[in-house]
């Protein structure tokens, strides 16, 4: 039988690594972008003339990185979002599959979202410079 101080333990260990699954890490995020926008954003996800630079999304934003409205942005992409803030956008319904989980965004808020975009998410956040 499983005492409480055990039970407890157990309950935090994987509290601990649900926060790293490998559906929602960057590496699983980089596959997804080479799936889905490497085609318009480029391998290095700079841009170019009518694209842009996802590198540069912190700079843009003043500095630190936006996670509230890239993932808002990603959503709604996937969910047919095609002309968000006047970025013509493919619908990637595909981004839609798979488990929820809860992510805890820059502004202290939390939401639930499929683990394809909280990847895709990561994996952009590695590329700021």
């Amino acid at each position: 039988m499983m005492t409480q101080r055990r039970l407890f333990g157990f309950c935090a260990l994987a509290t601990l690594l649900a926060g790293c699954s490998p559906w929602t890490s960057p590496q699983a995020g980089r596959s997804l972008y080479a799936q889905n926008c490497a085609a318009c954003h480029g391998a290095d996800a700079q841009g170019g003339a009518q694209v842009p630079d996802l590198t540069r999304i912190a700079a843009r934003a003043g500095g630190a990185y936006p996670q509230r409205m890239v993932l808002d942005k990603l959503d709604g992409y996937a969910r047919g979002a095609v002309a968000y803030q006047g970025a013509e956008m493919p619908n990637f319904g595909d981004l839609l599959v798979g488990r929820l989980t809860r992510v805890e965004t820059d502004q202290g808020l939390s939401r639930q979202l499929p683990e394809p975009i909280v990847a895709l998410d990561a994996y952009l956040r590695t590329l700021q410079r």
